[in-house]
């Protein structure tokens, strides 16, 4: 079997139908050189649909237009049958059939090819991929993950101390508010608080802020002494007062709310 030979046969004018048919039986049968074709043509007949006597007669006439040729014969059980061969290099040089003659002129217009147009299957414009720009190693973290670690909560460093407020701010304007001396006061006791106690916070900065916006309002409460409370005991004698002033129990307040929350 020879699909070169079948694919040939079938682009070639052959005549006429049976003359076709024959012709692609026999491709069918051939090897790629067109020899080695043998069967009774009985078999032929009733392979392509045709009388016997359609097929001995379109042979002859295939032979005597040199598209076939006699080989020989071979043994069979009622004899011998003949063996044919296609002469290849006639076939070719028979003539296209309409389709294929003009499927061949348009190749041969003389014209450039055009060059390929590529395609995404899913139908998405192609756009340069994010990687050739900006290229991450396995190795190094992600942005996400550095801004993740950073925004972690964590104690007061050892050498921690507060920037100075802008002009114009409420905290500028509390701290200019503030007698002599005061906000060394507050520096070291907001850090005692803290440390005393493992507070953790993202910004310590922020933290301070809230401490001094705080510290007036608490401070107007209780006639502007934080510590006015001393270590005074209760009436029972039982159990100690609360010494802290309000402003402590605030903070301490929200401390354990946001332990209590997880945070």
């Amino acid at each position: 079997m020879s699909n070169h030979l079948i694919s040939e046969v079938y682009k070639r004018q052959c005549g006429n139908m049976a003359r076709k048919a024959v012709m692609v039986l026999m491709a069918d049968k051939a090897s790629d050189d067109g020899s080695g074709i043998w069967a009774s043509k009985q078999r032929m007949a009733d392979e392509i649909g045709a009388t016997k006597q359609t097929v001995i007669a379109t042979i002859k006439a295939l032979i005597a237009d040199g598209l076939l040729r006699e080989c020989g014969q071979r043994k069979c059980v009622n004899g011998y049958t003949v063996e044919y061969a296609i002469v290849v290099r006639v076939l070719r040089g028979l003539p296209l059939v309409k389709s294929h003659a003009e499927d061949q002129s348009e190749n041969l217009t003389g014209q450039d090819d055009a060059p390929v147009k590529t395609t995404d299957p899913t139908g998405q414009i192609a756009r340069p991929h994010r990687s050739r720009n900006l290229t991450q190693t396995p190795l190094e973290p992600s942005n996400n993950l550095k801004n993740t670690q950073s925004a972690r909560a964590h104690i007061m460093p050892v050498d921690w101390s507060p920037t100075e407020f802008s002009g114009g701010t409420k905290c500028r304007e509390v701290i200019d508010g503030w007698p002599p001396g005061e906000l060394e006061t507050q520096i070291e006791h907001f850090t005692s608080h803290h440390r005393g106690k493992g507070n953790r916070f993202v910004d310590w900065q922020d933290a301070w802020k809230t401490w001094v916006l705080n510290s007036r309002k608490w401070n107007s409460g209780n006639g502007g002494n934080r510590n006015s409370g001393g270590a005074r005991a209760s009436r029972s004698g039982s159990q100690p007062l609360d010494t802290r002033d309000g402003f402590e129990r605030e903070l301490d307040e929200r401390i354990q709310r946001r332990r209590a929350a997880g945070g």
